[in-house]
């Protein structure tokens, strides 16, 4: 047997082992898919809570301050665009009267958490108490970001709108996508969610978790490419 063709039937094997963990008890499942994780040095910037849904699941340390909270949108491409720059300036905490996403958040019952202001763009401290709470928890993890394996990861939810999914798309990371609940797809980073939605978006994308998505996929290439095909699946 060739080079070639030995990892092929490799490859195959691999891919039909990880789709039969996908049909097991959530408990059993989550512990082969941390051994199968042979990457443990990542780092997930996402618009909400799904990072930290990853760090849970593994039973890791947070290397991302992107848990417990949210982005709307608009402020979220910024902030990926120039990640650095947002990371290093200081976050400071404004009162819910002046948010640009007042009515909003009104709409929501958030006007009670924290609203954190970093330069132009807003965080939603969704599952923090306190503003101090809130300020040490990101200060401390925002230092172990790893820039050398960050994975982007965007949802169409939070006020998102086409013209956000277009700039996410063309922002330049290979290793970004988007969960998308609509078909057929559009852009080359987008994924189809297929678990709970709205017409106007996804619903919320941490529970079930981790939905069709695999990890094990996912996380052990340092550099996903624009083409998903593999790394999502009907599970």
């Amino acid at each position: 047997m060739g080079v070639y063709m030995k990892g092929e039937f490799i490859k195959r094997k691999f891919n039909n082992v990880i789709n039969k963990l996908s049909k097991l008890p959530y408990e059993i499942r989550r512990h082969f898919v941390k051994l199968f994780v042979r990457n443990k040095d990542f780092s997930i910037i996402s618009n909400n809570c799904w990072a930290g849904r990853v760090y849970q699941y593994l039973d890791m340390p947070y290397l991302s301050p992107t848990a417990g909270l949210y982005f709307f949108a608009p402020d979220y491409i910024k902030f990926v665009y120039n990640l650095k720059k947002y990371l290093e300036a200081p976050l400071k905490f404004i009162e819910p009267e002046q948010s640009k996403y007042y009515d909003e958040l009104k709409s929501r019952n958030q006007l009670d958490k924290p609203i954190g202001k970093i330069l132009d763009i807003e965080i939603v401290f969704l599952h923090y108490a306190t503003k101090e709470e809130a300020e040490e928890k990101w200060n401390r993890r925002k230092v172990r970001v790893n820039f050398d394996h960050i994975i982007i990861k965007f949802s169409r939810m939070d006020l998102c709108t086409c013209k956000e999914m277009e700039e996410f798309d063309s922002l330049p990371f290979s290793n970004k996508f988007l969960l998308n609940n609509r078909k057929p797809l559009m852009y080359k980073s987008e994924v189809y969610w297929n678990e709970e939605w709205r017409p106007e978006g996804i619903c919320r994308d941490t529970n079930p978790f981790p939905g069709n998505i695999s990890l094990v996929k996912l996380l052990n290439n340092s550099i996903v490419p624009y083409s998903y095909n593999g790394y999502f699946e009907e599970l």
